[in-house]
């Protein structure tokens, strides 16, 4: 198989990498996960995806290590930030590179051999314009993160909405303002 090369936009990336896991026995959670024509993290707790536009849902599943993003994203002055991205990789031997050749700036890895979590399956299919019920509670370390994800986007940190939908449920998160309206995040409740 050809090595596969996307444009990815590197405020894509950056937003990405804040709900990635840190440091979690499911070590495929601590990676960006290209999957299905979307940009998908999470860290069990909170999630982030956002369809990647004109990147094909039929293509493998790629997981870069959250620490490569890091890296490549500081090797960056915040200004290139809002420019796409070349993603190198080579489904068979899993290695894989993003480049920014404006600069000529790149960073190499070796991509998780795992399957990530199916975004699907943590998002909230529905939401109600208005919730009616029990308002659950959330981690506010989360909730902070959040606003940083929406500031990632090209946003002010300011316009990022909060959807319940249930005590026990995950919530919807939405970020207006954006380079990337259409973006989206989940977080959980704290169980008592």
């Amino acid at each position: 198989m050809e090595n596969i090369e996307l444009e990815i936009p590197m405020q894509l990336l950056a937003a990405a990498a804040i709900c990635a896991a840190v440091n979690d026995v499911r070590f495929y959670l601590c990676g960006i996960a290209i999957d299905k024509g979307h940009i998908v993290s999470t860290d069990g707790h909170r999630g982030f995806a956002c369809e990647i536009e004109g990147v094909s849902a039929d293509l493998p599943q790629i997981i870069i290590p959250t620490e490569s993003v890091n890296f490549f994203l500081k090797k960056l002055p915040a200004k290139n930030r809002k420019a796409n991205c070349r993603l190198i990789f080579n489904p068979r031997t899993r290695e894989g590179e993003l480049r920014f050749d404006a600069l000529i700036v790149k960073e190499s890895f070796v991509g998780h051999d795992a399957k990530y979590p199916d975004r699907q399956r943590i998002f909230p299919r529905a939401v109600e314009p208005e919730y009616k019920g029990i308002y659950p509670q959330f981690n506010w370390a989360y909730m902070y993160d959040f606003q940083k994800v929406q500031k990632a986007l090209g946003g002010k940190g300011l316009l990022t909405l909060l959807h319940p939908t249930g005590a026990n449920s995950a919530a919807l998160v939405t970020f207006d303002n954006t380079n990337f309206d259409h973006a989206k995040g989940v977080i959980m409740p704290l169980r008592a």
